[in-house]
C-alpha cells in the first residue's frame, strides 16, 4: 500500500513538472539542415595596416521549409556580421559576411560565429581564423607626449596615490626615442628623493621604444600633499620636466 502511494505521488510530481514547462522556451538546438560552404574560413596572414578583413560563408537551406536568419552573434567586439534578412526558400543560399579587425590584435586568432534561425530555437556555427602581421603603430598612440630631442611619453604626471606606510606603487613609464640616432636619458630628481626609485640612466637605440619602472615605497604618514620635479636630460640637454606627486593618506 505504501508502495503505491509512493508511485502515485511521483508520478504526480512528474506531470506537475512537465506542464510547468509546456510553453517555456528551450536552448537553441544544432540545425543540421542548413549547410555552409565551409565551416572554418582561414585567411592565412593579415597585416593589421590594411584593416578589416572579410569572408562572406553562403548557408544552403536543405530542409523541406523556409528559414529564416534571426541573429548572428560573435560575441566579440573585433567581429562582426552581415547576413540575409529575407526567408530563405528550400533548395535556396543566405548570405553572412563576417568581418574582423585585426588592428591592435597581433598573432594567430580563431573567432567563432553562430548563426541562429527561426526566432533563435536552432543554430549553425561557423569560424574564422588567421594570423595578423603586425605594423610600427605611430608613438603618439602610446606616447602622447613630446618631452624633446626626440623623446617621447606616455604621461607627464605621476600621482602616486595614498598608501599605508611600507606598501609600495609601481607606475610602468613607456618611453620611446623616435631619432636615428643612440639616445642617452638622465633623470633628476629635484629636490632628490632617496625613497623614489626610478633608473638614473636610460639607454636607448635609433627608434627604440622601452618601458621603465618608478616605484615608491611608503615610509610613513605625510601630513600634507607633496611634489618634485623629474627633470629629463636627453644626450646632454634638458627637455620638459615631468611632475611627481604624492597624496595624504587621510586618518579614519
Amino acid at each position: 500500500m505504501k508502495r503505491t502511494v509512493l508511485l502515485l505521488f511521483t508520478l504526480a510530481l512528474t506531470l506537475l513538472a512537465m506542464a510547468q514547462n509546456v510553453g517555456q522556451p528551450g536552448e537553441p538546438t544544432f540545425f543540421e539542415q542548413f549547410v555552409p560552404n565551409e565551416r572554418i574560413h582561414d585567411f592565412g596572414d593579415i597585416k593589421e595596416q590594411d584593416g578589416v578583413a572579410s569572408y562572406t560563408f553562403l548557408l544552403k537551406n536543405t530542409s523541406t521549409k523556409p528559414l529564416v536568419i534571426s541573429d548572428v552573434n560573435a560575441w566579440c567586439g573585433c567581429t562582426t556580421a552581415d547576413y540575409s534578412k529575407e526567408p530563405i526558400r528550400p533548395g535556396k543560399s543566405a548570405r553572412v559576411k563576417v568581418m574582423y579587425n585585426p588592428y591592435g590584435r597581433p598573432g594567430k586568432f580563431s573567432k567563432e560565429v553562430v548563426v541562429f534561425i527561426n526566432d533563435g530555437k536552432q543554430f549553425v556555427r561557423v569560424w574564422v581564423k588567421g594570423n595578423v602581421l603586425p605594423f610600427r603603430h605611430p608613438v603618439t598612440e602610446d606616447h602622447p607626449y613630446y618631452l624633446g630631442e626626440g623623446l617621447y611619453i606616455n604621461q607627464k604626471v605621476f600621482p602616486f596615490p595614498p598608501r599605508e606606510v611600507g606598501k609600495q606603487y609601481t607606475f610602468n613609464v613607456h618611453l620611446a626615442n623616435e631619432t636615428d640616432k643612440p639616445m642617452t636619458i638622465q633623470l633628476v630628481k629635484q629636490p632628490d628623493n632617496k625613497v623614489l626609485k626610478v633608473p638614473a640612466v636610460i639607454k636607448l637605440a635609433p627608434q627604440e621604444r622601452t618601458v621603465v619602472k618608478m616605484s615608491y615605497r611608503q615610509p610613513r604618514i605625510h601630513k600634507y600633499n607633496s611634489h618634485i620635479v623629474l627633470q629629463p636630460i636627453v644626450n646632454g640637454k634638458k627637455v620638459k620636466p615631468l611632475l611627481v606627486r604624492w597624496f595624504v593618506l587621510k586618518q579614519q
